[in-house]
């Protein structure tokens, strides 16, 4: 086909396509960009805060956890299974925006023009097709892990103390986990890559989209296999610079949040409600920085697996070459 395979040859694209959008620089579109990072993957995943040494006995006495948490087993029973409801529902309900924010988001790159209400509505019903596949794949797969976990565990809980079988049992389990898990995020991976852009071209079903996709996939399989591998190479460098950024960020928030507890007298002295402020503030903090550093980024891996997709075949080409002093134009549309 070429001499170049397409998985080398677009990255140069991919960053003077990022280039144009993202410079020069204008806030609305940075953040309507981080917005969409937050929905459609971002800098927001993978974020761990650590709470220090601080423990509960540096809270006052207790008195006030212990009015809280319900003493009553029954009771909090209840009281955990609402809290699990509530989370599986802000859960379903992102996953929601996941996929619709997936369109929007190759919509919007591939006419130039970064917005969001624009494409919501025509994004929503693909949005929610893409939603029930992931659904049903992340069910499948944390289900086959449950099932992993009850037949390793079960027999080692009923039998004698912790010892070596546990462990064991143990390591087999993550063994076991690492390997369902490549093959369920390459699937995720390939899903948003690649059967995104093809439904939204041919405005077709999830299922549909993998069968063109696999029928690409099976006339060029070395193009395909180098792609994925490049690709999730690129994801894991690109994860470990924004876990930086936000080790970073995390550090530089901190710094005034220990000012206030320390002029406080220590989170002893300071009310469960405000210190709930300050770190609400803090998260929210080192999760924009987060959002805003991982925008060119994102646009970058995205601008990169569409120029991809349209090498596997014309009718999928979004987004236009930017090689020329097409460039500029682009800029200006955007």
């Amino acid at each position: 086909m070429t001499q170049e395979h397409y998985a080398f040859r677009e990255i140069d694209r991919a960053v003077a396509m990022t280039k144009s959008i993202l410079i020069p620089f204008d806030i609305g579109i940075w953040l309507r960009l981080a917005l969409i990072a937050l929905f459609a993957g971002g800098a927001a995943g993978g974020m761990q805060f650590s709470s220090g040494s601080l423990s509960f006995d540096d809270i006052g006495d207790g008195e006030f956890l212990g009015s809280v948490i319900p003493q009553n087993p029954d009771a909090l029973v209840s009281a955990m299974l609402l809290f699990a409801g509530i989370l599986l529902c802000i859960g379903l309900v992102y996953l929601l925006l996941n996929g619709i924010f997936q369109f929007i988001f190759i919509k919007a790159l591939g006419a130039g023009n970064i917005r969001i209400r624009t494409y919501f509505r025509e994004s929503t019903g693909p949005g929610i097709r893409y939603f029930a596949f992931l659904f049903l794949l992340s069910s499948l797969f944390f289900g086959i892990c449950l099932i992993l976990a009850y037949l390793l565990f079960a027999p080692l809980v009923a039998t004698a103390p912790v010892g070596p079988e546990v462990a064991g049992g143990i390591l087999t389990f993550v063994i076991l986990m690492f390997i369902l898990l490549v093959p369920y995020l390459i699937i995720l991976m390939l899903t948003t890559d690649f059967v995104v852009p093809i439904m939204n071209i041919d405005r077709c079903g999830i299922i549909a989209g993998w069968r063109r996709c696999l029928h690409l996939f099976s006339r060029e399989k070395t193009e395909a296999a180098l792609y994925t591998i490049m690709k999730l190479v690129l994801s894991v460098c690109v994860s470990i610079i924004l876990s930086l950024v936000v080790v970073v960020a995390g550090i530089g928030a901190g710094i005034p949040l220990m000012g206030i507890l320390i002029a406080a007298g220590g989170p002893q002295n300071v009310s469960l409600t405000f210190m709930g402020l300050l770190f609400a503030a803090y998260f929210a903090v080192v999760t924009f920085c987060g959002l805003i550093a991982s925008v060119p980024f994102m646009t970058f891996l995205r601008t990169y697996s569409l120029y991809v997709v349209g090498d596997f075949d014309d009718i999928y080409a979004l987004l236009p070459d930017l090689s020329s002093s097409d460039a500029g134009e682009a800029s200006k549309a955007v």
